[in-house]
């Protein structure tokens, strides 16, 4: 009996023994900074060995993909490269059918690339140029449009603006001649408009307008498909401090003129197209090509004049596209963060941008924009850890 029982003993002894191995075993393998236990040294070599090669195999792979990386877009440049091919072949669309004389094509072509087109849209400008030529002519039904055409400048031009110099071309679109007047008729041919909008530094617009009445000494015809210009000069308001902006647009009414078509004689008035343009300092004129990125670069650089013709041109797009309010626009980050930049020069200009964009108001305070915007970023993260 009693031998039986030292048996047992050691026995369990023995197995307790083998228990403590094994946990000590387990658990210096599972540390990641020390080597396995290996009962044989040259398993531990060769495993070694193999971590080794894998890590030169990681590291190879990865230097080939940072090589590879620049010779090729990226899949997102790919796609932006792709639209902008796509957008551009619809505006040449656009041109042929405007060119052919289908206006209503055209016209709405150009509309539904104002919504779709993004801001950075190289040719957006050309696009609201047609647009507005198209429509007019597709009101007109073809038959004949007056529209202003200001004189071309050679070099620089003077900033600001005192003078429009131009002439209101009038042109048959129809088959047949039209007539203006004759030497009885009273010489008035119609009344054309023109206002300006002036920008500020500091984001502020003052606008003005003026009319004039448009004579002609005699009456005179234009034949079919033909054109004829009256010129005209009209001056602008003197600012009552110098702007960074000025935007014009002319337009106007004629007087019922009578056409002569196959049926007799009619009288009809004529629309007018109106015609818009943007003058600016020397030095700020590539901002119109691309007015939200020239926004984000007077953001890094602290330009006051920059913003301020950005922010105007870029929101005035917005406004044309019929862009909804979002305060989860993109772009709402960067004006946040931008906020107090550059002894905070912008601050002014960053607000205006902020309610038109989000379509919030916060008292025009960029404190209380800067406590909007950490709420916002903390709300943010709430939401993602409930997620």
């Amino acid at each position: 009996m009693f031998e039986w029982m030292t048996t047992t003993k050691r026995s369990a002894g023995v197995l307790l023994f083998c228990v403590l191995v094994t946990a000590v075993a387990l658990a210096t393998g599972g540390d990641e900074d020390q080597s396995p236990l290996s009962v044989n040294p040259a398993m531990s070599n060769r495993a070694m060995s193999n971590r080794a090669v894998s890590n030169r195999a990681v590291s190879n792979a990865t230097a080939r993909v940072e090589l590879q990386s620049p010779a090729g877009p990226t899949p997102r440049e790919a796609s932006g490269a792709a639209v902008t091919e796509f957008l551009t072949s619809r505006y040449q669309d656009a041109v042929r059918s405007y060119e052919n004389g289908n206006f209503e094509k055209a016209w709405r072509i150009c509309e539904a690339l104002m919504v779709l087109a993004p801001d950075s849209f190289p040719l957006r400008l050309d696009v609201r140029k047609l647009r507005r030529r198209a429509h007019g002519r597709h009101l007109s039904h073809s038959v004949f449009v007056v529209r202003f055409e200001r004189d071309e400048v050679e070099g620089e031009s003077p900033f600001p603006l005192s003078l429009l110099e131009g002439s209101v071309v009038l042109e048959n679109l129809s088959q047949e001649k039209i007539l203006f007047g004759d030497q009885e008729q009273n010489p008035v041919l119609g009344q054309v408009a023109w206002s300006v909008h002036e920008v500020y530094q500091n984001g502020t617009v003052r606008s003005l307008s003026d009319v004039r009445v448009l004579r002609i000494e005699s009456g005179f015809q234009v034949g079919a498909g033909a054109s004829r210009a009256i010129p005209v000069t009209l001056p602008l308001p003197v600012p009552g401090a110098m702007p960074v902006l000025q935007q014009w647009a002319v337009t106007g009414v004629t007087m019922p003129v009578r056409l002569v078509t196959a049926e007799g004689e009619v009288s009809r008035g004529i629309p007018w197209l109106e015609e818009t343009g943007v003058v600016v300092p020397e030095g700020y004129q590539s901002i119109e090509n691309d007015p939200k990125g020239e926004l984000r670069k007077s953001l890094l650089d602290g330009d006051p004049i920059r913003m301020a013709i950005s922010q105007y041109l870029w929101l005035a797009q917005r406004r044309d596209s019929k862009r909804s309010p979002n305060p989860l626009d993109p772009i709402v980050d960067d004006l946040l963060a931008s906020l107090g930049a550059h002894q905070g020069v912008l601050d002014e200009l960053i607000v205006m941008s902020l309610e038109e964009v989000t379509g919030l108001i916060r008292e025009r305070s960029a404190r209380a924009w800067k406590i909007w915007g950490v709420t916002r970023q903390v709300r943010r993260g709430f939401d993602k850890a409930k997620d």
